[in-house]
């Protein structure tokens, strides 16, 4: 359970008469929060969330919203003016996180939208602040998208996605290691797809694309990405492997090593492990990794043939068959 879930728990006497909206939810265990009614949207697919998607919807007679800090400030930004443009009159907002957090940085932001932001709670390392948010412009999603260009192709990303509005430079190391090193165009997972440079870059190229990603963000911007290049593939929510159909023929991913904020390797490294059982006979993995984390052992405990494809100070690219 994350620390800003148990500094909600403190809150129980006064949630018990309270209906709330909690966006963005972060933890599976905010479903157990003691509210009138409750009701969660989350960004992310692996919390489990009444509403998955990359903008809430505000059930009626909702009194009170919950924001737990989101990763970016983007994203913080997004949400506040999208909870504010859906406001027809004020209404309570809580915005929560760790005080080493971000906490204070984001303030400034909820003060934008508030009539006085104050202090209500602080325990473990977390701080929780409220405020009345008032009605708003409505927004569009499309209007906060921002676009990325590679040569004649271009994808929309979406405040929240990774590596929002620039090329992440080891999905860029990657592209450029994959570049005539390609067998024939086949059927092609792209594992955490983000704003989709790699499944519209593969398109383009006749690859059959699935795309994943437990962003809701992440998949409305690769369908957008898809569609902006005229181009034709299936983007799903799902957690690495959970909405894949029938083995592919290659793997590609830059896979995240974080877990909400926390740093983690288990992802990855689950990725590595389960990878072989979804690929066809002679099927290949492609992966790019930062360097200082042993994924030459973790690949070649899975795969029998490894090796390293290109790689520079921080990135290395791999290739596993």
């Amino acid at each position: 359970m994350e620390n800003t879930t148990r500094l909600l728990e403190r809150q129980a006497p006064t949630l018990a008469d309270r209906s709330v909206l909690v966006v963005d939810a972060n933890d599976p265990a905010l479903s157990a929060l003691p509210a009138k009614t409750l009701h969660l949207h989350a960004d992310d697919f692996t919390v489990g969330a009444q509403q998955w998607a990359p903008v809430p919807t505000i059930p009626e007679q909702t009194d009170l919203l919950v924001l737990p800090l989101p990763k970016s400030i983007d994203r913080l930004r997004f949400v506040l003016n999208w909870l504010a443009g859906e406001l027809q009159a004020p209404c309570e907002i809580w915005l929560l996180g760790p005080a080493k957090g971000g906490i204070r940085g984001a303030l400034k932001h909820l003060q934008a939208h508030v009539d006085e932001a104050v202090l209500l709670d602080s325990a473990r390392h977390c701080k929780l602040y409220s405020g009345l948010l008032q009605p708003g412009p409505r927004q569009l999603l499309e209007s906060w998208g921002q676009l990325i260009r590679r040569g004649e192709l271009e994808v929309v990303s979406y405040p929240g996605v990774f590596s929002h509005g620039r090329l992440d430079e080891g999905s860029e190391l990657l592209l450029d290691a994959m570049d005539g090193q390609l067998p024939t165009p086949g059927r092609v997972l792209d594992v955490g797809c983000g704003a989709g440079i790699i499944s519209v870059t593969l398109a383009r190229l006749g690859w059959q694309v699935q795309g994943v990603d437990v962003s809701a963000s992440a998949v409305a911007a690769s369908c957008e990405s898809l569609s902006r290049n005229a181009l034709q593939g299936r983007v799903r929510g799902g957690d690495l492997f959970s909405a894949l159909e029938g083995r592919v023929d290659m793997i590609v991913t830059n896979p995240p090593f974080h877990d909400g904020r926390q740093r983690t390797t288990e992802i990855s490294r689950r990725l590595i492990r389960e990878a072989p059982g979804h690929l066809a006979a002679d099927g290949v993995l492609w992966l790019v990794a930062n360097r200082e984390l042993p994924y030459m052992q973790w690949l070649e405990e899975a795969f029998s043939r490894v090796e390293i494809v290109r790689e520079t100070n921080r990135f290395r690219v791999y290739r596993a068959r």
